[in-house]
């Protein structure tokens, strides 16, 4: 019997930050705390298939943001050529399936993420359950100063429109999100694509895919620091974050488990992992 091995679709390995910053980083972290066999398993899960919808949300993005520079730049050139008189009216393509795609991914990590509080701290959350519940639970738990109640408090909100902007696509009946392409303004002048939920004004869909799979991201990696840090005190041992330009190539995770004695006058590691 000859035997084919079929690399996971998007698994990139170690060296990609969003692996390491997620499934590798969880994976360290958990073996500091007081956590059983069944727990880890379960966070290192968790952030596993966060990671594969995170993934899917970057390609898109970067797949969006590649077309919207492309034409932009494109434009500007036609409108510095003198002989041009007349300007076409560009268009990304797939966007409208791109954008709702995009959203049905980050809905889906989202959700995902929600475990990672039955695996801390033994509460189970539904699928439909909102943050800004979670951080209500989290308050009434642990206080309103304790950084995971903080934490989820102040990221609620857009978490929460990302969700509300799938659901819009899933339930036009009950909210609409208006997706637009190239097209011209009031004014006459060409807009880049741009998206609104309901009546909120247009966002542009370039700045926001700029930032939205890095604020996942980081929510996602500081979210399970504040939640280890509620299961137990590691001191003297502390999570300290690596500077971007001293994390190791092979594997750049973000925060690491150290002494105090390693990290320099703001608090960041200060040695260089490579």
């Amino acid at each position: 019997m000859k035997w084919v091995f079929v690399e996971e679709e998007h698994y990139k390995g170690s060296a990609d930050p969003y692996v390491a910053r997620t499934t590798v980083q969880a994976g360290d972290l958990c073996e500091l705390f007081q956590l059983d066999k069944e727990e880890k398993q379960g966070i290192w899960g968790v952030f596993n298939r966060y990671r594969r919808h995170l993934h899917q949300c970057d390609e898109i993005s970067q797949r969006i943001i590649a077309q919207i520079i492309e034409h932009s730049e494109a434009l500007k050139n036609s409108v510095n050529a003198r002989n041009e008189k007349v300007l076409r009216l560009p268009s990304v393509r797939n966007l409208t399936n791109d954008v709702e795609t995009f959203l049905y991914h980050a809905k889906l990590a989202f959700r995902e993420l929600k475990g990672l509080f039955q695996f801390t701290q033994g509460k189970k959350f539904g699928s439909t359950t909102q943050y800004n519940h979670i951080a209500d639970w989290s308050q009434k738990k642990f206080g309103d100063n304790n950084h995971l109640s903080s934490w989820l408090r102040c990221n609620c909100d857009w978490i929460q429109k990302l969700i509300d902007s799938r659901n819009a696509v899933e339930h036009p009946e009950n909210a609409s999100l208006a997706i637009k392409n190239f097209h011209l303004t009031e004014r006459g002048t060409i807009s880049e694509p741009t998206w609104a939920l309901n009546d909120e004004k247009p966002e542009s869909i370039l700045k926001d895919m700029g930032v939205i799979p890095v604020n996942m991201l980081e929510f996602a990696e500081i979210l399970l620091i504040y939640s280890l840090r509620n299961t137990k005190d590691i001191y003297p041992i502390v999570i300290a974050e690596i500077p971007e330009g001293k994390r190791e190539r092979a594997k750049p995770v973000r925060f690491i488990a150290t002494l105090e004695q390693d990290l320099d006058e703001a608090g960041m590691y200060k040695y260089d992992r490579n």
